[in-house]
């Protein structure tokens, strides 16, 4: 077994190496680290290249922001803020089930050197054909102790649960707000509140150094590259990227999961523990009578156009094919009144149309302010409460029953459009007969 002594990151004490298992510890601040041993080869080529120090900086946890009795008042507050989703999932919600989770995370702070070369375009003004032209430059450089800082889930249990990516990282840890520290209160806070918590299990070189995060990498060294060649455009970039250190911070995210009841069906929901605003959520039943009852204002004008067009069209055609058939067949009364009804049905459903788009305009927008201000006055009533009154409920119902009543009218305002035309249509041809 070779043992090689080198410096601790930390107090640059005597830090003990082990290059089989790539560990190591400080023999005075105890820090543990974990080492990426250069290739034999490169090792053999020169011995100043030194190797890349993996340091565990810090290990702490983020605190849940609010309780678990806040955690229906959040899912409520959302949820009667889309449109899509109907009032009485709001008013009969009922939340079954909430757990809490510390979700594990690596934070990476990646110090490494660059070395690139490619081709930069440069716009430029040309006065003689008032446009721009793209002048391209090959350069070359170097850029030493670039950072950049990568998140990573710690846990394969996690990922293979499939718990929401986007509660891994969010954007708050990436402003480096406050987290404890303090593993005591840590274990004190998982007892009192019997939180479940992902242990770390995914070692630190194969989170670092899996494809994403190398993408990751070589993303941020990409827009540091242009950023200081202030290029309009980059083409033919090539990269070559060497790792000098990597400071790890292991750090619990929490993480509110449960579930609500809606028409006998459950669907499981998680939140952010820092921050109530943010949270993933299944696909709920959609608000169909909404959109379908404002559809069929644009449905039965539509009818009307249609209506117009389509007479005009199909009476002129038949008025053209009376003169040729008109000199071998006698056309009887009714064809002729056919015609002629047909042909002048046209004009009355032109007006109806353009009669209609004006009406049904302002219905459509009366009944979306009738069914906001419904939505509105649920929002007032739900928000902060942890529970609907019985009050509120009593009159939830009776608004409820009178917004179905104008909505079955404007449901059949197609179906009176189709009314309308043929009533039209067949006054029109009484008159020519």
């Amino acid at each position: 077994m070779k043992i090689t002594q080198i410096q601790c990151p930390s107090c640059l004490g005597q830090l003990t190496v082990d290059w089989e298992t790539g560990k190591a510890v400080c023999q005075y601040c105890l820090t543990k680290s974990v080492l990426q041993s250069p290739p034999k080869q490169t090792q053999e080529a020169s011995n100043e290249q030194a190797p890349v120090v993996f340091q565990k900086v810090k290990e702490g946890f983020y605190s849940f922001a609010f309780n678990e009795d806040e955690v229906a008042n959040a899912l409520k507050k959302w949820l009667i803020q889309q449109e899509s989703v109907p009032e009485d999932i709001i008013v009969h919600l009922e939340v079954s089930e909430v757990k809490r989770y510390f979700i594990p995370i690596y934070e990476f702070q990646v110090t490494y050197t660059m070395h690139w070369e490619g081709a930069f375009g440069y716009d430029t003004h040309s006065i003689a054909w008032d446009g721009y032209t793209t002048t391209w430059e090959k350069k070359r450089g170097d850029h030493p102790d670039e950072t950049v800082i990568l998140y990573q889930c710690g846990s394969s249990e996690v990922i293979e649960q499939e718990i929401p990516q986007s509660f891994e990282v969010n954007d708050e840890m990436k402003r480096k707000p406050h987290f404890n520290t303090d593993q005591k209160e840590f274990q004190q806070l998982v007892s009192a509140h019997a939180i479940h918590v992902f242990p770390f299990d995914i070692e630190q070189e194969q989170a670092l150094f899996g494809s994403e995060k190398q993408a990751e990498l070589r993303a941020h060294a990409n827009a540091v590259i242009q950023k200081k060649e202030s290029a309009d455009h980059l083409k033919e970039l090539h990269l070559n990227l060497s790792l000098i250190s990597c400071a790890t911070e292991e750090l619990y995210f929490p993480l509110y999961m449960g579930t609500f009841k809606y028409q006998e069906q459950s669907f499981e929901f998680a939140i952010d523990g820092k921050d109530p605003d943010r949270m993933k959520l299944p696909i709920i039943p959609q608000f169909q009578a909404t959109y379908q009852t404002v559809a069929n204002f644009s449905k039965a004008r539509k009818v009307f156009g249609w209506s117009s067009v389509l007479f005009f069209t199909l009476g002129v055609i038949l008025m053209i094919l009376a003169l040729f058939i008109s000199e071998w067949i006698p056309l009887g009364r009714v064809f002729r009144a056919v015609i002629g009804g047909i042909v002048m049905s046209s004009l009355p459903t032109t007006i109806y149309w353009v009669v209609s788009g004006i009406v049904l305009h302002f219905l459509k927008e009366q009944y979306l302010k009738t069914a906001q201000k419904f939505r509105d006055e649920c929002q007032r009533e739900l928000l902060g409460k942890k529970t609907a009154g019985t009050a509120f409920l009593a009159n939830y119902e009776k608004r409820e029953k009178k917004l179905a009543r104008i909505r079955r009218f404007y449901e059949w305002l197609d179906t009176l459009a189709y009314v309308v035309v043929v009533v039209t249509l067949i006054w029109n041809i009484l008159r020519f007969l």
